[in-house]
């Protein structure tokens, strides 16, 4: 027996406010044997073999809301066991000749991780690629459809890790030039994943659906070698995986020659010229760093000068600054006292407009000549002369007989009919006109000291700037042409290392094509030491159903399986015990334990005869049917105390199968009680509350 196919290391769901990671892994990153996920309903036991499954290229995500608001992609990491080619020690890194490989055997497997990650959101047929575990997934990912009409897709991946890639089934088996169709990974999953439904639905085997009936009774003679079916089949996948390695070749072969036309050498010559590079450059800058060191020891003489050459710089910048900001001030104030100009002359011109256009100046009677004493005058909305009405007419100026500031106590309209003094406004806008001037007088004489002052700093510092060239001139100029020459060999040697780099990549692209070619021939020694092995065995299906009915029944014996008598699978392999097919025993805890016996029947041979199962076994529910709050009503068979007893050996059979001939195999299983005897292999315990972390799988969603 030897270890092959896919373990489940952990499944990690990338949210928005934060990462849920479940872990069936051991402190060294080992697959478990056995994990029990327990806890109570509706926590998210069940969504995780659901995400398990999505990342494995199943259709759909699982879409309840606290899903939906807080995930957005599922990362599954797993551990294969890949072929290594006849030699290769098991602790060696994979190396690959660019030249063709030989069509040597493969022997052995090597432990290899990935990270499998789909998004539930956006472009969620891709399925991304890592090498490496969760912490450490590396490089750019490979991107695989989830559809497997795709050229690359993930059931052709995960057909690879299995050792059944490129095998085509029959539509119809009895024919013998009946329509073929590829393998996919989905045909597999009835034989890792039993659900939660499939334990008492009276569907196992898929028979009410012929068609998928059908192609799991191929799966199952390909998986056990059964020559009737499986010779056909790797055929075709000795015929495919020629066809591959034959275009694998031409097309690595021309990338090498691509190559060797650039004047690309192998790996070695690249490293020593890599190596070359690093010397050159660092030589070069070394150099570069002694003549700057040389030059600044040259003209240490000059630094007093230096110094005051910065300073007057720094006192020029400075004076620039202030000439700028003096003459902003200016260019804004000279707007403002063209305005108060404006505004003094258009007091002055009502002033003079009072004086000259007074209407109300008449002192004498016109009638009689007499002396109008007081002279006439408007009072309230009157002519004191004429008593004439004057309802529009209101001109303070009318009223000589009012003083500036004062009220005649009279009211028209409500409102107080007041003189305004025009000359006291005219005084205060003349004074601020008078301040403004000066001001800008201030302003202006500013500008040119500093104006004045800006000019002699420039030539201040444009005397010393000439002056410490002219005095370091000669200390300098020697090193300038030799700077400039290693200044040169500094970006030659670092566009060479460049040009090193590009040529290894170049060369590790031809390497990793170099290595498919050698996988795809390890696959096809493999294709044809199988057949030639099924050729000279030739195992019919009659021996393999006897094997499946016997270790049938040893399950359901260890199961202790109330009268249990003539257990068997038929050649459709749906499973029988007392003369009676499994759906008709008629009780439901003995459909659930029929199911689980059927399932670990085909696992557990399939493992130990090197069959081309995946290697792990997902089980939702184990109990249902059997625990007292599981039972269905007038399911009578099998009592509260024969089910207690019958559950414990189900675990007690799953861990001496496991640790015995099972050993390096995988069971993930979901219970909500498990037994106290297997609490060491609880992974994850949901709480279902709040008050006790973790609530479920998405442990801070604990409202409904």
């Amino acid at each position: 027996m030897r270890e092959f196919g896919i373990r489940i290391l952990a499944l990690q769901l990338r949210g928005y406010r934060k990462n849920y990671l479940v872990n069936f892994s051991d402190g060294n990153g080992n697959p478990n044997p056995l994990s029990i996920i327990a806890g109570q309903i509706t926590t998210g036991k069940t969504t995780i073999f659901e995400f398990i499954d999505y990342c494995l290229g199943a259709s759909k995500h699982p879409e309840h809301i606290e899903i939906v608001e807080g995930v957005q992609t599922a990362r599954l990491a797993i551990m294969a066991y890949e072929p290594m080619l006849e030699g290769e020690d098991e602790s060696d890194e994979p190396e690959t000749s660019i030249e063709e490989g030989s069509d040597a055997a493969r022997w052995g497997f090597r432990e290899t991780r990935y990270v499998l990650e789909r998004s539930i959101e956006g472009n969620a047929n891709s399925v991304r690629v890592f090498n490496g575990g969760l912490e450490d997934a590396s490089g750019f990912p490979r991107v695989l459809s989830a559809d497997i009409s795709a050229e690359e897709n993930i059931s052709k991946f995960l057909l690879q890790l299995c050792g059944l890639d490129g095998i085509r089934l029959r539509q119809a088996p009895t024919k013998a030039d009946s329509a073929t169709h590829a393998l996919s990974f989905r045909d597999l999953v009835p034989l890792w994943f039993l659900t939660n439904t499939r334990l008492d639905n009276k569907n196992l085997t898929l028979e009410h659906h012929p068609f998928k009936a059908n192609k799991l009774r191929q799966v199952v003679d390909l998986m056990f070698d059964i020559y009737d079916e499986v010779g056909s089949a790797l055929g075709e996948q000795i015929n495919q995986l020629r066809a591959e390695l034959a275009e694998e070749r031409a097309g690595s072969k021309a990338l090498w020659a691509f190559l060797r036309d650039q004047g690309i050498t192998g790996p070695l010559q690249l490293e020593e010229r890599d190596q070359e590079c690093d010397t050159a450059v660092q030589r070069a800058r070394r150099e570069l760093g002694q003549l700057d060191a040389q030059a600044g020891d040259r003209t240490a003489f000059a630094s007093q000068l230096r110094e005051e050459y910065l300073m007057r710089s720094q006192q020029a910048r400075e004076a620039g600054a202030r000439l700028r900001d003096r003459e902003t001030l200016l260019r804004r104030l000279i707007p403002l006292r063209a305005q108060y100009s404006d505004d003094v002359r258009k007091l002055t011109m009502l002033v003079e407009a009072r004086r000259l256009f007074d209407p109300l100046s008449v002192a004498v009677c016109p009638v009689c000549a007499s002396e109008l004493n007081p002279p006439a005058s408007i009072e309230g909305d009157r002519c004191s002369l004429c008593k004439s009405h004057i309802p529009d007419l209101i001109h303070h100026s009318h009223n000589r007989s009012m003083r500036p500031g004062e009220s005649d106590g009279q009211e028209s309209d409500g409102n107080s009919v007041q003189d305004i003094d025009v000359s006291k406004e005219l005084r205060s806008t003349q004074r601020r006109l008078n301040e403004l001037k000066e001001y800008i007088e201030k302003v202006d004489t500013e500008i040119r000291h500093a104006r004045k002052v800006s000019s002699e700093s420039d030539a201040l510092t444009l005397s010393l700037q000439r002056q410490l060239d002219s005095v370091t001139h000669d200390a300098v100029t020697p090193l300038l042409a030799e700077r400039d020459r290693v200044a040169r060999a500094v970006s030659d040697a670092e566009a060479a290392k460049k040009s090193v780099e590009q040529q290894r990549a170049m060369l590790q692209s031809v390497e990793a094509k170099a290595q498919h070619v050698e996988l795809l021939t390890g696959r096809l020694s493999e294709a044809n030491k199988r057949l030639r092995e099924l050729q000279d065995n030739q195992r019919g299906k009659d021996d393999l159903l006897n094997s499946l009915s016997e270790r049938f029944g040893e399950i359901l014996t260890d199961f202790r399986f109330p009268k249990l008598s003539d257990a068997e699978i038929d050649r459709q392999l749906i499973p029988h015990v007392r003369k009676l097919r499994y759906d008709r025993v008629g009780s439901s805890g003995a459909l659930t334990l029929l199911a689980l016996a059927w399932e670990l029947t085909l696992f557990e041979l399939a493992y130990e005869e090197d069959g081309r199962h995946p290697g792990f076994l997902l089980i939702d529910s184990p109990q249902k049917n059997l625990a007292p709050e599981g039972r269905k009503s007038g399911d009578s068979e099998i009592s509260d105390s024969v089910a207690g007893v019958i559950v414990n050996k189900v675990y007690a059979h799953l861990r001496n199968w496991l640790s015995n001939a099972g050993e390096g195999a995988q069971v993930i299983v979901i219970d909500n009680v498990p037994p106290a005897a297997v609490e060491d292999f609880v992974c994850v315990r949901f709480s279902g509350d709040p008050e006790k972390p973790p609530y479920g799988l998405i442990d801070d969603a604990t409202s409904a």
